[in-house]
């Protein structure tokens, strides 16, 4: 069976994981999880890591915390999003073949601390509203530490040593569905490059079909969400693509500051355009909190219609995903 037990960790391991996983989420993260907890956050990523394992010493940070903050940052944001059709499936139906499958402990997992070499299922969540599955892949580097270089005198000889800090990192590929959306999701941290997502999208559909969940996904072309989105009030649209049969359209703005419905002239172009023409469409949109006060930041999304897939440029929280999900979802649909 894929994936092991998380159980209770001793306090040395969970600082551990902290300094390993936690610390790779960003400042701003950081400082959401130490304030909620009524931690001291400092200003800089050494200080966050002293801060933490000190509150974890102390008792005022648990693993439970750590835990329930972690589903909620880690693999959200800074993404590619693939959406499909909602599944004919139900929660107990799930549970059930869930449950005689070989990745029936993976039910226990509420979060996972590995770092598989390979892309590897490690927990499953479900309840009665949501189904999520997670999986990683670990990866490790190096990183320069130029305050960490000493010289050293070996016998007659004079040696300069050069500081790298090992630094462990993993991605996350999930498939999510809330069972009251009429759409299901894949969601990649991986690039887009070489034959990573297809060999992800494989793994998924894998693992379903094996479990019983689903035969077959069925992608949802993100065109109409594309052509609206460009004209939409509410987003800044940097730039869009039309495609027809033998051709395309560009709309693009150039402004630092705004999108392509603040140039006037192509505004008005973008407007007479007939999109019901256009097979395809494609764009780059942002999602701003002055027009969506609920989410957390600022995130620039780009639509890629005819591949069913969307790719959020900054990393963010569940809510915010699903806030930008929902809304291109609801633009999708043709009325």
């Amino acid at each position: 069976m894929d994936g092991g037990q998380p159980g209770r960790r001793s306090k040395e391991e969970l600082k551990q994981i902290v300094g390993s996983i936690i610390l790779s989420q960003g400042n701003d993260f950081i400082k959401e999880l130490l304030r909620q907890n009524k931690i001291p956050i400092g200003t800089t990523k050494p200080e966050f890591g002293r801060n933490l394992s000190q509150a974890i010493d102390s008792g005022a940070l648990s693993q439970a915390m750590i835990e329930d903050w972690l589903g909620d940052v880690e693999g959200w944001g800074n993404q590619h999003v693939y959406l499909y059709r909602s599944l004919p499936m139900t929660a107990r139906a799930i549970r059930t073949r869930i449950g005689a499958s070989r990745f029936a402990g993976l039910l226990a997992h509420k979060v996972s601390y590995e770092f598989p070499e390979a892309l590897q299922l490690t927990s499953i969540s479900l309840d009665a509203d949501r189904l999520s599955l997670v999986w990683h892949i670990g990866s490790a580097g190096w990183e320069r530490v130029k305050p960490m270089d000493r010289f050293e005198e070996v016998g007659l000889d004079f040696y300069k040593f050069e500081a790298y800090r090992r630094r462990a990192e993993r991605n996350l590929v999930r498939f999510e569905w809330r069972f009251a959306d009429p759409y299901c999701a894949i969601l990649i941290e991986l690039a887009n490059r070489d034959s990573q997502h297809d060999e992800a999208i494989a793994q998924v559909r894998s693992h379903l079909g094996e479990i019983g969940i689903a035969a077959r996904l069925d992608a949802v072309s993100l065109s109409q969400a594309a052509k609206r989105a460009s004209a939409d009030p509410k987003l800044v649209a940097l730039s869009a693509r039309m495609t027809a049969e033998g051709g395309h359209v560009d709309f693009v703005s150039t402004l630092l500051e705004g999108g392509i419905g603040d140039v006037e002239a192509v505004r008005h172009v973008r407007n007479a355009v007939n999109e019901s023409e256009f097979h395809a469409a494609e764009g780059l949109f942002h999602f701003t909190t002055k027009s969506h006060p609920a989410l957390s930041r600022a995130i620039k999304v780009q639509v890629f219609g005819r591949e069913s897939r969307m790719r959020l440029w900054a990393q963010c929280k569940r809510d915010d995903v699903y806030l930008i999900i929902d809304a291109l979802w609801a633009s999708n649909q043709v009325s």
